[in-house]
């Protein structure tokens, strides 16, 4: 409308602005009517936009119906949009593919041009305008490119971190937290005081016997068996952890003393009731104590640790509470 009034409006822009506004249109009312089809649509969108540029600056650069410097700069000021849109829309080689191709195909006309006629075709302020202007979508292509490259990089880089981090602080055999991770979580509750934190060290009968007989390597399956046993009886909240060679430490945030060690029963008992394929029937002895986040977590575990051991005095597969 303003292009219009003010009588800048180009001949091509007359049906190619209704073009592209019948595009989006479309587009929005297709991704909204019919979100499956989303990314049909908005390939259609840039594709068509693209289009438009390209029959644009072959409209002013070859044909040349209207080549106002206004008409020219404005078609060359907001191509740029479809190289970012590129970015935004597509996955990376792919983004840097379609940027390209638009950029060479809107420039190819006035490349064949320079090449036929020379700089004579179009006048000093034209020529140099198409130059400036190709000169600043090349850097705009390479900056987007190196953005596009860089933040795959510091994807890549970010993952490695999270996955070290976790390698940090999780047991390499049975995925669980280790010690320090464990000491994370005990970190994290402290600085929240008064939280009431049920405390379970479990602590396999016998494995000795079973490394012994059977070997290390069943003794590191029989691990992992009753690290997954154990993990069935746990809610989200719960965390478990190796506190130390076949010791496991349960750690329940919220449960008080009786859910505590009603959760240790339920664990020995369902250890109890289950069989290893080579070791056979193994039983456990748990300690249970409760820690409240914010006082020493060191005397919590040992009141555990006191516990458990009281468990095995007194004749293993048995809980017992402090």
């Amino acid at each position: 409308m303003f292009e219009t009034s003010a009588g800048l409006i180009s001949p091509f822009d007359r049906y190619g602005y209704p073009f592209l506004l019948a595009l989006f249109v479309g587009g929005m009312i297709t991704i909204v009517a019919a979100p499956r089809y989303r990314g049909h649509a908005e390939i259609i969108v840039y594709t068509g936009a693209s289009l438009y540029f390209i029959g644009a600056l072959f409209s002013f650069t070859v044909i040349q119906a209207d080549n106002r410097i206004y008409t020219v700069a404005n078609t060359l000021q907001w191509m740029p949009i479809m190289y970012v849109a590129a970015f935004v829309l597509f996955r990376h080689r792919v983004a840097i593919l379609m940027s390209v191709s638009i950029f060479v195909l809107a420039m190819l006309p006035s490349v064949v041009i320079l090449g036929l006629y020379g700089p004579a075709y179009w006048d000093m302020t034209g020529a140099g305008l198409l130059i400036n202007a190709y000169t600043a979508h090349v850097l705009i292509l390479i900056a987007l490119s190196l953005v596009a490259v860089l933040d795959r990089e510091y994807e890549r880089a970010a993952l490695l971190a999270r996955s070290m981090e976790t390698a940090a602080l999780t047991d390499g055999l049975t995925g669980v937290a280790n010690r320090r991770g464990l000491d994370q979580v005990f970190t994290g509750l402290s600085k929240k005081p008064g939280l009431t934190v049920g405390l379970i060290l479990v602590d396999v009968d016998h494995f000795k016997r079973v490394n012994d007989i059977y070997g290390h390597l069943v003794g590191d399956e029989l691990l992992i068996y009753i690290v997954r046993h154990i993990s069935d009886q746990l809610s989200a909240t719960d965390v478990l952890g190796r506190w130390g060679g076949e010791e496991l430490l349960v750690v329940s945030v919220g449960v008080g003393y009786d859910g505590t060690v009603e959760l240790a029963e339920r664990i020995r008992a369902v250890i109890f009731a289950s069989a290893h394929p080579v070791a056979g029937r193994i039983t456990v002895s748990a300690g249970v104590t409760v820690w409240t986040s914010g006082t020493p977590v060191a005397d919590a575990l040992r009141q555990a640790d006191k516990a458990m051991y009281c468990a095995k005095t007194l004749g293993r597969d048995r809980v017992e509470a402090l």
